[in-house]
């Protein structure tokens, strides 16, 4: 078909056949053989079933959709993806890392189950509800928005509930991320703080049962307080203190870096940073929660 609509062009450009007589031909052709494609599209399937499953007969159930609380199934082949049979939509989900379910929780905006992502044991987890990480419900946020950036005031699986503070590598000369510190309340029993932009995660002692973030905020610092609670064979009292002023608070911390150690960039600090009470210490989580307000 190609090498005839060629040579019909060409004819035209040599002045031998008319430019209208020639489309007409070609679109009456391509016409008459779409019409004969959708008459015989059923042939195509049986063509193609013996090495291709339809997407509804794919994957395992795994989450239930937020429209009709029915359950999605996850489809592991890359691109990864929850597909709803019932309502047949397909949700995209974040490459190179694993994917279950999260305890059943339910995204406050869509009623959606979130699913957990997580990239192992020494990197980084956040929960992603399905919908809002294709279609994120906030001005000025790309697809692909988990939890970890999600800025809802009360959710406690949000960014603005579980942020410490900016990311340590914020203070480079070049290329400074722009990324916040975030309790990672899906790591436990092994707690982390993970950035939401690059690599870097830092991990408490696996001394520590339970790490909660306290409505007071450092002021050296302006930091967020953290409580760790140890584990009962310790024999020890909580720990409540800010990571960037407290010595006793920082030597619970295991760091794990990309570039450059954060720790290295703390400093030594103080032991017993003052505090004062305050719901967000960084600026800029100050000003999004105040925006959502």
């Amino acid at each position: 078909m190609r090498s005839d609509m060629e040579q019909q062009l060409s004819l035209i450009a040599m002045g031998k056949a008319p430019q209208r007589d020639v489309l007409e031909y070609f679109l009456d052709m391509f016409e008459r053989k779409f019409a004969y494609f959708v008459k015989n599209i059923d042939a195509m399937d049986e063509l193609f079933e013996a090495t291709f499953s339809a997407l509804a007969a794919t994957g395992r159930p795994l989450s239930k959709c937020g429209k009709c609380k029915r359950y999605m199934k996850y489809i592991a082949l890359k691109p990864n993806r929850l597909h709803c049979a019932t309502c047949d939509e397909t949700y995209s989900l974040p490459l190179n890392g694993n994917i279950k379910l999260y305890r059943e929780l339910r995204c406050p905006l869509d009623d959606f189950e979130l699913v957990l992502y997580s990239t192992g044991s020494k990197g980084t987890g956040y929960p992603i509800c399905p919908y809002c990480y294709n279609h994120p419900p906030f001005e000025d946020i790309k697809k692909g928005m988990g939890c970890n950036h999600c800025l809802h005031p009360t959710c406690p699986h949000s960014m603005v509930t579980n942020a410490v503070g900016p990311c340590p590598e914020s203070e480079r000369e070049t290329d400074p991320c722009q990324g916040r510190l975030v309790l990672d309340a899906t790591s436990a029993p092994r707690w982390k703080l993970s950035c939401n932009e690059c690599n870097i995660v830092t991990t408490f002692v696996d001394t520590i049962k339970h790490v909660s973030i306290v409505d007071e905020l450092c002021e050296d610092c302006g930091g967020v307080i953290l409580k760790a609670e140890f584990r009962e064979n310790q024999n020890k009292p909580p720990v409540t203190g800010c990571i960037m002023c407290d010595d006793e608070m920082e030597a619970l911390l295991q760091t794990r870096f990309a570039r450059k150690s954060v720790r290295a960039r703390r400093g030594k600090g103080k032991k017993g940073g003052r505090r004062r009470k305050g719901k967000f210490a960084d600026p800029k989580m100050r000003k999004l929660y105040a925006d959502m307000r």
